[in-house]
Order: structure tokens, then sequence, then C-alpha cells
């Protein structure tokens, strides 16, 4: 089995790698390997795996799909960076199926959705077998799809969706959104305080240094929203 995690840029440094590689360690009970695909491996841990970008015009999250570019033969667990691991994941390996995806269901979006909005999220994902086809359609003209989407969720959504499987209720929630539909973020009310439930096993910080106050301009979640979460990592 291997755990996989993505650095890009420099929103994330190699600290938020070696955090997750931590956290995976006290909370995963079967053996695995764990590799980060980056374009700059410089202070990872020398236990990580390191397998480098390839020369591809990608911007931020899009990357994410490279990991689709060949069919795996094991059983892949992928964490965004600012994920926290709360307490015991092994199990998130039985939520394999061969040639699908499990993704995030964001059941903290009980409401009416418009657009291109959607109820599912990329910050975890398990799957084994041939998913290139993701890839394979992406890349054929990526700068069509990184222009109408705001993000790979929207792309797998409503292009890959008979792949897709979600993970059941009770095992992620989202520290800036919500946790269910009874206890989420509604527009018009203040985003904080954020959400913080110790009974999950992962939460996952999808808006960190990303969404901005509309007046102050400063980052809704930033690296404030880790305080009371130290434990899970040191």
């Amino acid at each position: 089995m291997r755990i996989v995690c993505l650095k890009w840029g420099d929103k994330f440094s190699h600290e938020h790698v070696n955090r997750i590689y931590r956290m995976c360690k006290k909370n995963m009970q079967k053996d695995f390997t764990f590799t980060c695909y980056t374009e700059n491996p410089t202070g990872i841990n020398k236990d990580i795996n390191i397998v480098l970008l390839g020369d591809y015009d990608l911007e931020n999250w899009w990357w994410k799909l490279c990991l689709f570019k060949n069919p795996a033969a094991e059983i892949n667990i992928f964490l965004d960076l600012d994920v926290i691991i709360q307490n015991d994941i092994t199990h998130f390996a039985d939520y394999v199926e061969l040639n699908k995806l499990r993704i995030v269901k964001a059941y903290w979006k009980p409401y009416e959705l418009f657009g291109t909005d959607m109820n599912y999220n990329s910050s975890v994902l398990v799957w084994k077998g041939d998913l290139s086809n993701i890839w394979k359609e992406f890349i054929i003209d990526p700068d069509y799809y990184m222009v109408k989407y705001a993000g790979i969720d929207s792309y797998l959504y409503y292009h890959h969706y008979e792949l897709l499987n979600v993970f059941p209720r009770g095992q992620i929630y989202s520290r800036l959104y919500g946790i269910d539909e009874n206890n989420y973020y509604k527009a018009g009310e203040p985003l904080m305080p954020l959400f913080k439930d110790d009974q999950y096993p992962i939460c996952i910080f999808n808006g960190w240094r990303r969404k901005t106050e509309f007046i102050s301009g400063k980052y809704i979640l930033d690296n404030e929203g880790y305080n009371g979460f130290e434990k899970y990592w040191n």
C-alpha cells in the first residue's frame, strides 16, 4: 500500500510533508510506503520516497491529476498537505474498489447547489487499478479545464462521475465549512469559529491560505487554524 501526497510551489513547505508522514506513522497499522510528488524535495524526510513532477505547464492543485497517469497495482491513499489525521485510518484501505476513485463527500453542504458547485472534495482519495482516462482526457486540453473549473473536484465530478464513490459519513469533516448537515457554515454568517470534532479520523483544511475576507483581504484560515491540533503530529 502507498500513501501519497503532493507538494508544488511555495504554498506548502517540506515540513507539511514531514508532518503528514508522522501522522500516518501514528495512525496507520498496515505496512505502507510514503511517497511525495514534488518538483523540490529539499528538506523532506529521507524515509519518504520522492517522485519528481514532470514537465507540464500546470497550476496549483491540477498537478494532482498526475497521480492517475499510470495504473496503480496497489492500494493508494492520497492526502492533501493541509489534512489532519486525528485517529486511526487503517480502515481507509478497505474503501478501495478496483478501477474506482473514492472521494470525500461534503455532507456539510446540504443546501441546493448552483452552477459548477458540487459536494465532492479531493482532499482525501483512495484508489487501485486503471484510472488513466482521468489524466488522458485532461491533458488533451488542460488550459480548457483549468479555465472552466476552479479545481479538480469539479473536473472529476462533471467528467468522471461514473468512476467516483464516496467515503461514508463520520470519517471526514471540514475545518472551514462544517461537519455534517446539522453543523455547517451557512452563507451570511461569520466563518469563525472554525469547526473541530476530535472523534473523526480526518479533518480537511480546504481553504487554508486560500479563502480571504472581503474587506480586510486577510486569510480566513491560516496557520492559526492549526491551534489545538499540534498533538496529532508531535
